[in-house]
């Protein structure tokens, strides 16, 4: 990696600090403290709350010695079990260790994850009863991980659990670094598929994660926008540049993320950008561009909860059925071709209740071509759209739902996917979202209810 892994930065934050945090979420009424096995060369603080370092007293070892002596420690507190996570699986989560500590209590056993026939000692709970089992194996120079897993299990120490395949990513590479932070961001979430042959059935998908980004300049909020999470520095740098703050690098000092941020939900979404004491930038023109901000950061509930003090969550009873649902975008491609001819062009559309076009409005932009179909709209006095279906052409971020909101459309449909701060919106404000809509079937991510089971079709 070229660096200590649990030194690296994860949403503002070092790795192992992250780690630590799901460990105390997981136990929050343990009377024992936890245990940050490191070696002699980490330069881990002495005084974290809670938290008593456990120095590697032979390194060469591995995996197994660091077991041994944590083991060890937690002997001497009068514990029974040991609960350990690796700060090479960033992506397991507080839930996971909260479900393998439910499963340790229902079996008086430890619990250790087995998928695709390896174990994946870096996470599980450890009887401290197999503190023998670990100190002979380490004798007779068998160091496996895996093999010891075997001999506990044979032994009746731990029993095996199958977890998510996402939860076990390990980084040992800082290609796989880049990716699983990226992938960190995405959200799980259980929606109805519907298929022409199959109908409604439950299914499990990821959507590509949606959050603020707050960037402020010498401590000055200067913009708010919607981003998927990743190489934020890279973006608060492009749009200075493009925004004309920042002619070049050297015009920059450092771009930090702010410490202050108190809130889990919002840690990572605020930089702070100081520039070279050389440069000189006017900020005045930039404020035009905050659409949002807070002392304390921002973050997707924050986010959503401001916009709900402007519009109300929606309450109609249209309906639709998935057969007319299935043959908006037929009847939205029809309509294209007497537009614009480039293929470039990202559409909204407004249908009623029985599938018939009503307005359609084409733009470069998925966000203006939606504000001009909600002009005209308003422009016409038909304002809210209570009695209408809005289908876009692109992805379907939050800002189109939150547009939608604005227009008091109930039914948004979408040719590719939502990302996952749409859909919580949706959720919140009483909107039907569907997404994947394509000619065999689409997926409905927040209120089906508008959405007519094939019994009921009329």
């Amino acid at each position: 990696m070229g660096s200590d892994k649990a030194f690296l930065d994860w949403k503002g934050r070092p790795l192992f600090a992250i780690q630590l945090e799901k460990l105390f979420a997981a136990c929050p009424d343990s009377e024992f403290p936890v245990l940050l096995s490191a070696n002699e060369a980490q330069p881990f603080p002495d005084f974290i709350d809670g938290v008593r370092i456990v120095r590697d007293t032979m390194p060469d070892l591995g995996p197994l010695g660091a077991l041994r002596d944590c083991l060890a420690a937690a002997e001497k507190d009068g514990a029974d079990f040991l609960l350990i996570l690796g700060v090479d699986l960033p992506a397991f989560p507080s839930d996971g260790l909260k479900s393998l500590f439910d499963q340790c209590r229902k079996s008086g056993k430890g619990v250790v994850p087995f998928n695709e026939e390896r174990w994946d000692p870096l996470v599980g709970i450890y009887p401290v009863s197999a503190l023998p089992l670990v100190q002979l194996r380490i004798a007779e120079d068998l160091l496996s991980m895996q093999r010891f897993c075997d001999r506990a299990e044979n032994e009746g120490l731990i029993v095996r659990t199958e977890v998510r395949s996402d939860w076990l990513q390990n980084i040992n590479t800082p290609e796989e670094y880049d990716q699983l932070q990226q992938g960190m961001f995405d959200h799980p979430t259980l929606l109805s598929r519907f298929e022409t042959k199959r109908g409604f059935t439950k299914v499990h998908d990821r959507l590509a994660a949606e959050e603020p980004l707050e960037i402020r300049v010498e401590g000055k909020s200067i913009a708010v926008m919607m981003r998927t999470p990743g190489h934020d520095e890279e973006l608060a740098a492009g749009f200075l540049v493009t925004e004309g703050v920042v002619r070049n690098a050297d015009d920059i000092f450092e771009i930090n993320r702010c410490r202050d941020i108190t809130d889990p939900e919002a840690a990572g979404n605020v930089l702070d950008v100081k520039l070279a004491s050389h440069h000189n930038a006017d900020l005045e023109k930039l404020t035009r561009h905050v659409f949002t901000s807070s002392s304390c950061g921002v973050c997707g509930k924050a986010t959503i909860d401001s916009i709900f003090q402007d519009f109300s969550p929606i309450e109609s009873d249209i309906h639709i059925s998935p057969k007319r649902l299935l043959s908006l975008p037929d009847r939205l491609r029809a309509a294209q071709e007497t537009f614009e001819k480039t293929g470039g062009l990202h559409a909204s559309a407004l249908f009623d209740a029985r599938g018939t076009l009503q307005l359609l409005r084409e733009d470069v932009g998925r966000h203006n071509a939606l504000d001009k179909v909600i002009g005209r709209a308003l422009l016409d006095g038909k304002l809210p759209l209570s009695d209408r279906i809005l289908l876009v052409s692109g992805r379907i971020s939050f800002e189109l739902i939150q547009k939608a909101l604005a227009a008091g459309i109930p039914i948004i449909a979408g040719i590719s996917a939502p990302s996952s701060l749409a859909v919580e919106f949706a959720k919140q404000s009483g909107q039907t979202l569907v997404g994947f809509l394509r000619e065999k079937g689409f997926n409905v991510y927040a209120d089906q209810g508008r959405v007519l089971t094939p019994k009921d079709n009329s």
